[in-house]
């Protein structure tokens, strides 16, 4: 039997406002968002109502979370169910409370203590992400190697890798990559250049405050964890990722081999958008990329 894998984005994708009304309609979304408002002290409907610029790291991760997480829901209520789960850097998140290891309310606030804290890098550090499209990680990782500040930080298909750093720094890396080659150089919308080892510290500070004491349960389904691009099982080893993600390289391509090795023949993306989708496109023969889950109900509800 061809196993279901569902994949959850990171921050920045953008949803129309027509589909957050027509999400809203639904019940388990009026739930959700009714208990993301208290425990967040926020309101969640005027939130999704106005928008949120994709740049907004403090408010972007919530809305991004609970978007995913209410499309999570309404499939479920299709009874479309994953075999395997994984998300892309702050989607682990939503992928990780998908199969029951983290609860909707932990979930809820790391989200919104992880956006701060992120936030708080940005206004110290000046820097930035630029995905370099048109050359491999090698290519890429070798041409950056002497520049300092600058790094490899999202693998995400053969020829898309994105770099984060200082903005000196990448500016120094743009250059260097169009003389090899780089097809085009993108400056992605974010405040700060988020997985490099510069938020370390930042990390740290997430860890020891929100991550050492949370309870994690054992997953109900596959996790691939897109620090390692590897299946975890093991509580220990799921909070270990949590420790070192925000300042870790997103292993984007590794994940999608191993749910090519784990039997998926399928992949459907929750979330906004269809981002994963295009880089699952590019990386994988054997994976079969379905209609995102918006798709999906629109589709059923119209």
């Amino acid at each position: 039997m061809v196993k279901r894998a569902f994949v959850f984005p990171g921050q920045g994708t953008q949803i129309k406002q027509e589909d957050v009304q027509f999400l809203l309609k639904f019940l388990p979304v009026d739930n959700l968002i009714d208990k993301s408002s208290v425990i967040l002290n926020l309101d969640m409907r005027e939130l999704l109502s106005r928008g949120v610029p994709p740049s907004d790291t403090r408010l972007g991760q919530i809305v991004t979370y609970v978007l995913s997480l209410s499309l999570f829901y309404l499939l479920e209520t299709e009874g479309i169910f994953p075999d395997v789960v994984a998300g892309h850097s702050l989607g682990e998140f939503s992928a990780l409370t998908s199969c029951g290891s983290i609860s909707i309310e932990d979930g809820l606030e790391l989200v919104k203590y992880r956006g701060e804290i992120m936030a708080d890098a940005c206004k110290e550090i000046d820097g930035g992400m630029l995905a370099v499209i048109g050359l491999d990680e090698t290519t890429v990782c070798e041409v950056i190697k002497d520049i300092t500040d600058v790094e490899a930080v999202n693998f995400n298909s053969p020829r898309q890798v994105v770099i984060s750093g200082k903005s000196h720094a990448l500016a120094s890396a743009e250059k260097l990559l169009k003389e090899k080659g780089a097809k085009r150089i993108i400056p992605l919308d974010v405040a700060g250049p988020f997985h490099s080892s510069l938020l370390k510290n930042y990390g740290e500070m997430f860890y020891n405050k929100f991550i050492r004491d949370l309870l994690i349960k054992k997953p109900e389904r596959g996790f691939v964890s897109s620090v390692n691009g590897r299946l975890i099982q093991e509580e220990e080893e799921i909070k270990g990722c949590l420790r070192v993600q925000m300042y870790s390289p997103v292993r984007w391509t590794d994940v999608i081999k191993t749910l090519e090795d784990l039997g998926c023949g399928e992949v459907i993306e929750v979330g906004p958008g269809n981002v994963l989708t295009g880089l699952i496109k590019q990386t994988s023969s054997r994976l079969v990329t379905l209609d995102n889950a918006l798709e999906i109900l629109r589709k059923r509800y119209g």
